[in-house]
């Protein structure tokens, strides 16, 4: 088969990267960085049946540039029942110090609302950076998105959806959600599991995400709408897939079939195994050779380079 896998060794891939020479980063030492400046608490939208909440907000790291900058949108995971957008500020730090925008964002969680509505939240921020592009010095035809675990469905979601109206809303209207560039860490991709069978202590929030049981056959019409496979087609912007290979939560399976299908479809496809990691995003981004292609992937198609 024409795909394109690229294997890792698991010395660092489990997360054992040497103290002597590992950077140690905080969100004192990003907000103190001459090369990028962290914005935190942007309000990008307004929502309703927020649990203690009327907006959505993201936090932006913004390199130090003259001229406009490309963009990443990152998008966390955590089973779709929380979302701390400032947790990963430190690891996502690198890649503005390397001239991306990189906006951290929120969206709605289980008990505020189920699938579409968190997708139309990530849009919503795509649209959001372009509609503001001059505030915050964008090229609004340069941004890319990021997510790991759920935060990986939605991002394959975003990226695959493009600006169908289905998912769309009434918010920043005349921008684009597209993204040129997507990258997913051990992300989620057939909700039914029928790729590879996830644990079944992951069923409840598989079901609470979509609000209602996904591997109730009366129901696969409606788990297909929310696998990012069923909407490939050839306007589907370049992946990178990353997944550990014993990860206990989302099969190593759900990322392969997702990359097979891509390829399939003669799409840009990129699938990274890392050796010996878990569901784990510190295993994952402390390796060395992970980085090194995620920047490689962004600067190709967000740099040109």
């Amino acid at each position: 088969m024409n795909r394109r896998t690229v294997l890792l060794g698991a010395a660092i891939a489990m997360g054992l990267a040497t103290a002597a020479s590992a950077e140690v980063v905080t969100v004192q030492s990003v907000r103190e960085n001459t090369l990028a400046t962290l914005q935190p608490d942007v309000t990008y939208t307004d929502i309703a049946n927020g649990f203690a909440r009327s907006h959505l907000k993201m936090d932006l790291l913004r390199p130090v540039s003259t001229t406009p900058t490309p963009a990443i949108v990152f998008v966390s995971g955590n089973g779709w029942r929380s979302v701390d957008k400032a947790a990963l500020i430190p690891q996502l730090a690198p890649f503005a110090k390397a001239g991306y925008l990189v906006a951290a964002i929120e969206y709605r969680i289980i008990g505020e609302a189920t699938f579409p509505e968190p997708l139309k939240d990530v849009k919503t921020a795509i649209r959001f950076l372009r509609a503001n592009a001059t505030r915050y010095n964008i090229n609004p035809d340069r941004i890319g998105i990021w997510g790991n675990s759920a935060g990986g469905q939605l991002a394959a979601m975003a990226a695959v959806t493009g600006d169908m109206p289905e998912f769309g809303n009434d918010k920043w209207p005349g921008h684009s959600s597209a993204v040129q560039a997507v990258a997913t860490w051990y992300g989620a991709f057939d909700l039914s599991t029928t790729t590879g069978q996830a644990p079944d202590s992951y069923l409840y929030v598989e079901n609470a995400h979509m609000g209602f049981n996904v591997r109730d056959p009366a129901n696969a019409e409606r788990v297909r709408k929310a696998n990012p496979q069923t909407y490939i087609s050839p306007t589907t912007p370049p992946f990178m897939l990353v997944h550990g290979t014993d990860d206990p939560q989302v099969p190593f399976r759900q990322s392969e079939v997702m990359h097979d299908a891509l390829r399939g479809a003669n799409i840009e496809a990129t699938l990274i195994r890392v050796q010996g990691a878990g569901h784990s995003f510190g295993q994952v981004s402390s390796n060395p050779e992970v980085m090194s292609a995620m920047k490689a992937f962004f600067d190709k198609l967000l740099k040109g380079q």
